[in-house]
């Protein structure tokens, strides 16, 4: 276990150092049949493929961890988030941020549920340094989802469009 361990810091430094997108936050999860529950919340990520295209979209990894009762918490390793900004004008514009995505990932539940693969359809918002994103877990390989709702602080793309005159391409 300490291997395994030492591995994962390993492999996670770098993500949490490069990162372009950090929050901080709470998090309320609505498990199906099993409750709700409030949770602590953080998150990394940063973009891997970020062109201009006629989806306006980007491809991202990161982690998120939740820590909590709910049976989709734990260390999440995302490989994959595939986020749309929806319109270019609507970015460049506005001192907001309006992300709709679904994200691809692994969960290594420490306290209860199952670890197993993870799909997320997502909605992000943020104004500065505040953000909000809500979203369905579904974990497909222990058959449970959640609805969560999760808000705190962030470093990302609100607090940059909000020091200096910020464009997505």
């Amino acid at each position: 276990m300490k291997k395994i361990t030492f591995i994962l810091l390993f492999i996670l430094l770098p993500v949490a150092c490069f990162s372009q997108f950090l929050g901080i936050g709470a998090q309320y999860a609505d498990a199906k049949d099993k409750g709700n529950d409030f949770q602590f919340a953080a998150n990394a990520s940063y973009p891997v493929w970020h062109k201009k295209n006629s989806l306006n979209s980007f491809i991202s990894s990161g982690i998120d961890y939740t820590g909590g009762s709910s049976p989709v918490a734990g260390l999440n390793i995302k490989p994959i988030q595939l986020t749309s900004f929806l319109s270019e004008s609507l970015f460049n514009n506005t001192k907001t941020t309006i992300l709709v995505g679904c994200d691809a990932g692994y969960i290594f539940n420490f306290r209860h549920g199952k670890d197993g693969i993870v799909i997320t359809p997502n909605i992000y918002f943020d104004y500065q340094s505040v953000f909000l994103k809500a979203g369905y877990d579904f974990n497909v390989t222990g058959n449970e989802q959640q609805f969560f709702l999760r808000a705190g602080f962030c470093f990302g793309m609100g607090t940059l469009k909000s020091l200096a005159k910020t464009k997505i391409w």
